[in-house]
């Protein structure tokens, strides 16, 4: 059968992603590595499987809010980008 249920799909998604860009900008007030922030964007353990991929999205988001303005970054001395809440 032909899936029907596209437009409520698409809203559901869009208010998870909104959900956790709320969630990430709320974790960030204190620095925190792309790695850190798993908890806010992922409701699940992630496992090596998926690490990559869930790595390649929290940046996604990291990303989106830096150009937004609603976050900052610094390199650490280890080579490891912190983000933080701007402002």
């Amino acid at each position: 059968l032909p899936f029907t249920g596209l437009p409520l799909r698409l809203t559901q998604m869009i208010e998870n992603h909104h959900g956790a860009l709320e969630r990430l900008v709320d974790l960030l007030a204190e620095p925190r590595s792309a790695l850190d922030c798993f908890p806010a964007l992922f409701r699940r353990e992630i496992g090596p499987d998926a690490f990559s991929l869930a790595l390649v999205e929290a940046v996604a988001h990291l990303n989106y809010l830096l150009a937004r303005g609603e976050v900052t970054r610094e390199l650490d001395d280890q080579g490891i980008w912190r983000w933080r809440r701007a402002g």
